[in-house]
């Protein structure tokens, strides 16, 4: 994995895993290659030392928040991705709305993810616009 390069990185909570998962389907079938935990990481080999390298090998992080919120591993990579993007400003940490999150101002986003501009599939997964802003955002 470590020559492996990613268009964006797939930063949830395992709870939202179906919804990113549906997501990321739809992300390669647009030609992009996103890292997804469930489909990269190779089994016997150190995970989180993986995982570690695929945030460094991606152009861009996509945070999904669901209804569960931010799992305590979500939001470490959450932080890894800002420190990254405030070092590389060419760096993309894109926030992304899941059907049963809340709304933004209803302190969804984290504090630290207020300052980026939002990709919304409250609506729905199938929303056309949403995906549309997630592919021009990555």
């Amino acid at each position: 994995m470590a020559d492996e390069q990613y268009d964006v990185f797939l930063s949830h909570n395992s709870r939202d895993k179906p919804a990113v998962e549906a997501l990321a389907q739809r992300l390669r079938q647009r030609g992009l290659t996103p890292f997804l935990d469930k489909w990269c990481l190779v089994p016997g080999e150190p995970w989180q030392e993986a995982i570690e390298e695929a945030l460094l090998a991606s152009a861009s992080c996509a945070v999904f928040i669901g209804p569960g919120g931010i799992s305590p591993w979500h939001h470490n990579e959450m932080r890894a991705a800002l420190i990254r993007q405030a070092r590389q400003r060419t760096f993309r940490v894109i926030p992304v709305l899941l059907p049963g999150a809340t709304r933004p101002d209803e302190q969804t986003l984290p504090p630290f993810l207020e300052l980026f501009t939002w990709v919304d599939f409250r609506a729905g997964l199938e929303d056309g616009y949403a995906f549309h802003c997630l592919c021009c955002g990555i």
